[in-house]
């Protein structure tokens, strides 16, 4: 992972090589910048105020979000430069980052209830695949408190918009979060939409091309893995709708008389304490057969009964004919022609 590394000497040294002090470099603190990294054409700016769903959310920030600068920022301005840069940026990146967050918080609450996990960590147990290295990724980054603080856009416009480019993870993070853009997530309330964010990958591209630590190359490099998370992120909203509609069946009565189809409670089997290459997932099918297997049981138990309970109450039977009897006498009164008489007719 990339990361910024600020150090209080205003100097830019290389320490030297040896044994016990490996080479490093710290950077110079600058003064803060007056203009956001990320630059919005007039037809990207046009397309955000023609958004019902994006009006809405800025009204909604600016009645509970604080629109101030810190005062290392605000210092920095001056009368020529507009702190609304700032403050679009913002709500763009709180746009595209709250719903990856609030995606994350409904898988952790699924998997929980799938795994009845006790570790934070045995949650990625309820997933697979990709969904699984894309739940892990999102688990490990917003478990950070600064990150999910920067995800959710808190503090200073200016500063909120400038950590964007801190780290690999955020630059991913917010890549594959506009690649998102078109998915329509499951799990937030219907009404007016927000637009597709495309439009700001060239803006994330040229500030990264234009940021000193980071360079040209760096774009081209994080692609893969940006569209790596994007479509582990897709695949784990799919496992979560499926989960959450496994968890939300109620058991049939029949699933409570049986200690095996009792386990079919939660989606995912085997103990958590087992090692994890034994954990499967319970298809709909299986869970099906399981509960075919326990109502034919039950059922074949009550013909049995039922046969019992008949056999108590039948009358005495009539006793058997003879041995040397014919069965069709017993069935039928009436001659029989024999072979031998047929063939005398001839």
């Amino acid at each position: 992972m990339t990361t910024r590394k600020v150090d209080d000497n205003p100097t830019i040294r290389g320490s030297p090589s040896t044994a016990d002090d490996m080479p490093s470099v710290t950077f110079e603190p600058t003064a803060p910048s007056t203009a956001s990294p990320f630059l919005l054409q007039p037809q990207e700016l046009d397309l955000l105020s023609h958004s019902d769903g994006f009006s809405i959310l800025r009204e909604h920030l600016a009645q509970h979000y604080s629109y101030e600068l810190c005062d290392a920022h605000a210092s920095a301005h001056t009368t020529t430069n507009n702190p609304d840069a700032w403050l679009v940026v913002r709500d763009l990146l709180h746009a595209l980052l709250v719903p990856v967050v609030e995606l994350f918080d409904k898988a952790c609450t699924v998997a929980s209830q799938a795994t009845h996990a006790v570790k934070l960590e045995d949650l990625e147990y309820a997933f697979t695949g990709s969904a699984r290295s894309a739940f892990v990724w999102l688990q490990c980054f917003l478990s950070s408190e600064k990150e999910r603080e920067w995800c959710y856009t808190r503090g200073c416009p200016a500063c909120v918009v400038n950590q964007t480019l801190d780290s690999e993870f955020s630059i991913r993070l917010l890549y594959a979060a506009c690649l998102l853009s078109d998915v329509h997530y499951p799990f937030t309330l219907e009404g007016p939409t927000l637009p597709s964010f495309m439009f700001f990958l060239h803006s994330l591209e040229q500030a990264l091309e234009q940021d000193p630590l980071y360079g040209g190359n760096f774009h081209e490099r994080m692609q893969a893995k940006a569209h790596a998370t994007r479509n582990g992120i897709e695949d784990l909203i799919h496992q979560c709708l499926e989960l959450d509609v496994l968890i939300s069946q109620a058991p049939s009565p029949s699933d409570s008389s049986s200690a095996e189809v009792s386990a079919a409670a939660s989606p995912v089997l085997a103990p958590l304490g087992g090692p994890p290459g034994m954990k499967v997932k319970r298809s709909k099918m299986a869970r099906r057969q399981a509960r075919l297997k326990v109502e034919e049981e039950q059922w074949i138990g009550a013909m049995l009964e039922k046969l019992a309970i008949e056999q108590d109450t039948m009358p005495t039977p009539t006793p058997a004919p003879a041995p040397t009897q014919c069965l069709d006498s017993v069935l039928k009164s009436e001659a029989v022609v024999s072979v031998s008489e047929v063939a005398a007719v001839q």
